[in-house]
């Protein structure tokens, strides 16, 4: 989908430390209920410019000003893969972002990449946060609630390209379009949350997407839930833990062209399982001001897939390991590595949690030099070892800027 009209759009980033972890927008809540009805006792109805008194009497009022802001994101980039000279040097994205309440009831927010010429819709997202017993429906399209990082865009990330293991099982952070359902509860002293949701479509930043054979059926839809805690660590830290699924029982789809007039092509439908377990450790001195972040992430995939030459599908199983390290050693320098192995998804020797049959590997260094909380450099090292080739190195360079305010993940 592109937007060939876009005035200013937005988001609020919030570089809450050198480990530039952004955190979850939260739009003004303008009391709820009793603000409500006392606006409509006195005739001033949302989007009415002729209420008076009460705290919510018009749409003109400047609590429901939109955040807007862009977001650059350039690179320049010198690879192995290519010699020494300079791949490309440009913006790899400009994002333009918005966000805005809706009513004491619920907000909404937008964000519009433009690449190769083109505006696209990434995520477009209503929001009602004022349900019974915490909970909070979002609706639209939007970054899944799968494991730590894959609601945060890529260059909110402490690293410059995202971890093998992501790219090779989701094709990138995998955007879904449809419900999801959040509740915030506790057991005992542990703050809790989760979420269930259900997608219409799906698709990650590759060949990885939803399809329809016909009409669009349980088959061809996605589910995805997470279940995740937070408890204290050491004086300064938090040990933060949770579990995540993605369940489509044949909403990929491919095609057999079997380029002869008298036999008819046959359309697949193909099934994914992807679960993960994540622990990311933070420890954070207020004094020193100096931080620590630990990440990891363990999954396991199972991807139907056909073999052409008979019209079988055969099941495929996989692993992935991704982790990175970070530290901060002032608000405006921090360094750290990042680290990935795992399985081709769709090979069947894969099955083995350490096979090292089609198995492919990822290692970074990175350091990144932070300006402000609107302006940052980083240098990233990395080598990539995949699936089907030999290593491939590349030294990027990358500068951020926002303009506005800019903030559209949820970090929990």
């Amino acid at each position: 989908m592109y937007l060939h009209e876009c005035v200013a759009t937005f988001v609020a980033l919030c570089f809450f430390s050198p480990s530039v972890l952004a955190q979850e927008l939260e739009p003004k809540v303008i009391d709820s209920e009793t603000a409500l009805a006392d606006s409509m006792l006195q005739g001033a109805f949302p989007g009415s410019m002729s209420g008076r008194g009460g705290g919510f009497t018009s749409r003109f009022d400047p609590s429901f000003n939109p955040a807007m802001g862009v977001f650059f994101d350039g690179l320049a980039n010198w690879s192995g893969a290519s010699g020494s000279g300079v791949d490309n040097f440009d913006f790899r994205t400009v994002e333009l972002n918005l966000a805005s309440r809706i009513d004491p009831f619920g907000w909404a927010y937008m964000v519009a990449p433009f690449e190769d010429g083109d505006f696209s819709l990434e995520e477009a997202v209503l929001i009602m946060d004022q349900l019974p017993a915490n909970m909070s429906l979002k609706v639209g399209k939007m970054l899944s609630d799968f494991g730590k990082w894959n609601t945060l865009h890529l260059h909110d990330k402490p690293f410059t390209f995202e971890d093998g293991v992501r790219d090779e099982f989701f094709g990138g952070n995998l955007n879904m379009t449809g419900v999801e359902l959040h509740q915030w509860t506790g057991w005992g002293d542990l703050p809790v949350r989760w979420s269930l949701g259900m997608a219409s479509s799906f698709q990650g930043e590759g060949d990885f997407q939803s399809g329809v054979r016909d009409n669009r059926g349980w088959q061809e839809m996605a589910f995805n839930g997470r279940l995740t805690t937070q408890q204290d660590f050491g004086d300064n830290g938090s040990l933060q833990y949770g579990v995540s699924f993605f369940h489509t029982p044949k909403g990929l789809i491919e095609q057999h062209d079997h380029n002869a007039d008298a036999v008819i092509d046959h359309s697949f439908g193909l099934g994914q399982t992807t679960a993960a377990v994540d622990f990311t450790l933070r420890d954070v001195n207020a004094t020193t001001r100096t931080a620590n972040t630990l990440s990891m992430e363990v999954w396991r995939n199972s991807r139907e897939a056909v073999e052409f030459s008979s019209d079988v599908i055969s099941n495929h199983d996989a692993n992935g390991l991704w982790g990175f390290y970070q530290h901060s050693f002032s608000p405006f320098w921090s360094a750290g590595l990042l680290a990935s192995w795992w399985q081709d998804a769709t090979n069947q020797q894969s099955a083995q949690w350490f096979s090292a049959a089609e198995a492919g590997a990822q290692r970074a260094l990175f350091v990144t030099r932070n300006f402000s909380e609107f302006n940052r450099l980083r240098l990233q090292l990395t080598e990539m070892m995949p699936t089907d080739g030999g290593p491939l190195w590349s030294l990027s360079l990358q500068w951020s800027v926002i303009l506005g305010s800019h903030s559209h993940a949820m970090d929990w």
